[in-house]
């Protein structure tokens, strides 16, 4: 009886240590960020009359303690798909540079690309840090820029 007692109390023992260790602390709150999202830059007309568009999309999915995202940027003569991680809450995560998918980047593993956040309601913030919109020639710090297209499934990327 005691042995058996001992290996139920060492056994919830250590799965709290390793929940504890989990890569991202936060991941039963990236749940409330499951989703695809999507920033339209105002489009700059050029002198060749076509004008100048950045699209930027965010697909967010959970897979077992991890949220990642990928993170798609597409222009007229630009390209990026990096692969992301969030960390951070229910109201505010940070997306994470993680590797770079095609294009050109120059991150750095850990890189916080920008933060997402939400106030009372539910608006949903940007806050920019190593990546920026592209267009702009003094692109405000933060604003209200990524929309939320649709919810999905925690298990999906």
């Amino acid at each position: 009886m005691k042995r058996s007692l001992l290996i139920v109390v060492s056994a919830s023992l250590l799965s709290s240590i390793f929940y504890s260790c989990s890569k991202s602390n936060s991941f039963i709150h990236c749940t409330n960020w499951v989703g695809d999202y999507a920033f339209y830059e105002a489009p700059v007309p050029t002198a060749t009359g076509i004008n100048k568009i950045m699209e930027w999309e965010l697909s967010v999915s959970q897979q077992r303690d991890t949220c990642w995202g990928m993170l798609e940027i597409t222009g007229l003569t630009n390209y990026m798909k990096i692969l992301t991680t969030l960390s951070g809450d229910s109201s505010k995560v940070d997306v994470v540079y993680y590797k770079y998918l095609d294009g050109t980047t120059h991150f750095n593993p850990g890189d916080i690309l920008f933060s997402l956040s939400r106030d009372d309601s539910s608006k949903i913030l940007t806050n920019w840090n190593r990546l920026q919109p592209m267009l702009a020639e003094f692109p405000d710090v933060e604003g209200s820029c990524f929309k939320r297209l649709k919810n999905r499934k925690a298990n999906d990327l």
